[in-house]
């Protein structure tokens, strides 16, 4: 039976190559986010703390301070601000120098943002080969965003051979990590059961873990595991209210599988799906957990 369920379903893979978020989010939180499995330098997180406070100075002082002292990941963030513009004019040419010179000295975040530069093809000419091999290269550095993205990669083929088993454990590690992104490939592998052995309830157990914090595919990829009842008995109070949070998230296919859902629904029970979205609020990771997501 949950075979048969199993060919009704998409998953939707909403896994992107993470660029640090797109500029609609805040850019104070985009950048103060983007802590990797390293631990951040004294002047790093100096520089963060001024991040959060809203001191734009304060903390390019403190990451000029960290490269002057040989912490690459100093030019990193100092990049990240002239990218995004924080505290003054975005100047992309100049946080372009700035990773390259942090990538060669060795910072892990730099390397994934320059990769994943080159294979988007902003600001620096589009090479899948060298953004493949920088964003992996970032991950062998132990960076949780290069391993979602070295994942991903591997998984699509771009700039190097397709290599889907190593995808998925790359993807397993970044999850590991906390990465929202990397949890939701893991399940949609889980559920798939074409690279690991399928497992719905391990897979239940991610898609509840990113929906819980608000990720859009997580929510999205939980509802049709509700609705096509995988992992037990169909919810469709549960997966409408699902949908509704991804839609208002802004996933694409969202809407209309709430609409299909609240076909085959009463009136009671929409309103109480409505009722439970309406109450629902994201689990928030402590400050010093929360990773940069695409």
């Amino acid at each position: 039976m949950a075979k048969k369920l199993l060919n009704l379903l998409i998953f939707y893979r909403e896994t992107r190559l993470v660029s640090v978020l797109p500029l609609a989010f805040c850019a104070l939180f985009v950048l103060a986010s983007q802590l990797s499995a390293q631990e951040d330098g004294v002047h790093v997180q100096e520089g963060l703390v001024a991040l959060n406070a809203q001191d734009f100075a304060g903390a390019a002082a403190a990451f000029q301070e960290a490269f002057d002292d040989g912490d690459a990941d100093g030019a990193f963030y100092l990049g990240r601000m002239l990218e995004l513009g924080i505290g003054g004019i975005a100047n992309p040419k100049a946080a372009v120098a700035l990773y390259r010179v942090a990538s060669e000295l060795g910072s892990a975040q730099a390397m994934n943002r320059l990769g994943v530069l080159h294979i988007q093809g902003l600001g620096v000419l589009q090479n899948y080969e060298e953004g493949a091999r920088l964003v992996c290269a970032a991950a062998e550095l132990g960076d949780t965003n290069g391993a979602f993205n070295c994942g991903t990669v591997l998984r699509e083929g771009v700039g190097t051979g397709k290599d889907e088993d190593l995808a998925y454990d790359w993807f397993a590690k970044a999850g590991d990590q906390g990465h929202l992104g990397a949890m939701n490939a893991r399940a949609a592998a889980l559920i798939e059961g074409k690279y690991v052995a399928q497992d719905i309830p391990a897979a239940m157990s991610l898609l509840e873990h990113t929906a819980n914090r608000g990720d859009r595919a997580g929510l999205f990829a939980l509802a049709q595991l509700q609705a096509a009842g995988l992992a037990g008995d169909a919810d469709l109070i549960e997966a409408h209210k699902n949908f509704n949070l991804a839609a208002v998230l802004g996933h694409p296919r969202a809407a209309a599988a709430r609409a299909a859902v609240e076909a085959g629904m009463s009136a009671e029970d929409v309103a109480l799906a409505q009722e439970r979205a309406q109450a629902w609020r994201p689990v928030e990771l402590p400050k010093e957990k929360i990773s940069e997501e695409g």
